[in-house]
């Protein structure tokens, strides 16, 4: 009954790295990207957060601030819960607590394939699992991102994603127009992703 729904507006920021979480949100259609924020301001991707999971999570069971900037990717509807009456339904409940163990179990593994992905595979294989990954979440085939927010996200140049897209149109697997990204066929993009995207 504390749970509320609302709107997830894209590019509002939830949590900022090492500030306080005073609530958690489940994401039913948007999407939540956790940022590494460098000294130079820079933003790396290190995960995302959709219909499958909570953000607002880590760092909350152990103390209360966020381990990294969390960002509305893809706006969307979610509901969200304060922190304190969470909490209170996580120790009542033995079942809440084997979910979110397991959750977590399964969110620190995607954590350890990504960054295994990041450094072994191109940028082409990729840009095929982001945007598989982002599809599923979202249940949208055509996405609305730009290849500079992509960049962002992989944390490569906007050149390198804008040949890697263009690779994957030529071959047929997606469709690219100024803002927005179509998957036109999922199987072939699957083929062309690495072997991260079934792992994840």
């Amino acid at each position: 009954p504390k749970m509320r729904g609302l709107d997830l507006e894209r590019g509002s920021v939830l949590f900022e790295a090492n500030q306080p979480i005073d609530q958690v949100y489940f994401p039913l259609t948007g999407i939540v990207s956790l940022l590494v924020v460098g000294e130079d301001g820079m933003d790396v991707e290190a995960a995302t957060i959709g219909n499958e999971g909570v953000a607002g999570l880590g760092g909350l069971l152990a103390g209360d601030a966020s381990f990294s900037r969390q960002t509305v990717q893809l706006g969307g509807q979610a509901v969200s819960i304060y922190r304190e009456p969470f909490l209170a339904a996580v120790h009542r409940s033995l079942r809440m607590r084997a979910v979110l163990a397991a959750h977590t179990d399964a969110f620190t593994s995607q954590l350890m394939q990504s960054s295994a992905c990041n450094v072994r595979h191109d940028a082409e294989q990729r840009l095929a699992r982001w945007l598989l990954t982002m599809a599923d979440r979202s249940g949208q085939a055509s996405l609305p991102f730009t290849h500079h927010a992509v960049a962002e996200m992989l944390g490569v140049q906007r050149p390198t994603v804008t040949l890697a897209a263009r690779m994957l149109q030529t071959a047929g697997l997606v469709h690219c127009k100024r803002g927005t990204l179509t998957i036109l066929d999922r199987s072939g993009l699957a083929s062309a992703a690495c072997e991260c995207y079934n792992i994840i």
